[in-house]
């Protein structure tokens, strides 16, 4: 891929997609990343695990991490207690088959997700708090080399594109 041109997977929410759990957006201003010349590629993972908008809200349960629900450990529980673990691996799946296909090396993702958190997600037992951890497309795409941000490490990241 062109070096001017790095792709960065980016949380569809961040872009303005209504996606989310609830139905709604986490709009983030990345003009920066679109001024380098950064190609955006929004994913759901969510989405592409076969979840509805909205949908219940999931948590990756108390004792548990991404890294288990990856290894089938672990699990991710919706407020009423559904497992969608399922839908989370496959979405995760979906999401580095599509970074790898478009040579992606960095994700900005949607802090404290289930499925997005780079440092921080919810603590498992709906309460509002959160705990330090990855979500699950966070930890595969990190197993994998791919570079990932929040979009409260936006200075990073672009401290990290220029750099590659």
């Amino acid at each position: 891929m062109d070096k001017c041109s790095p792709i960065i997977l980016v949380s569809a929410c961040l872009l303005g997609q209504k996606v989310r759990f609830d139905g709604q957006s986490r709009p983030t201003d990345l003009g920066c990343l679109i001024n380098k010349g950064c190609l955006l590629l929004p994913i759901c993972p969510e989405c592409a695990g076969g979840l509805p908008i909205p949908r219940s809200p999931c948590e990756i349960e108390f004792s548990g991490n991404a890294k288990g629900v990856l290894d089938k450990q672990s699990r991710v529980l919706s407020v009423n207690g559904r497992d969608c673990s399922d839908q989370y691996r496959k979405g995760a799946l979906h999401c580095l088959k599509t970074a790898q296909s478009v040579n992606a090396s960095f994700a900005l993702l949607k802090e404290k997700s289930p499925a997005c958190g780079v440092c921080f997600i919810h603590s498992g037992n709906f309460d509002g708090q959160i705990r330090e951890g990855r979500g699950v497309l966070a930890e595969l795409l990190h197993q994998s080399g791919i570079k990932i941000f929040s979009e409260n490490q936006i200075p990073q990241l672009m401290l990290a594109v220029e750099k590659s």
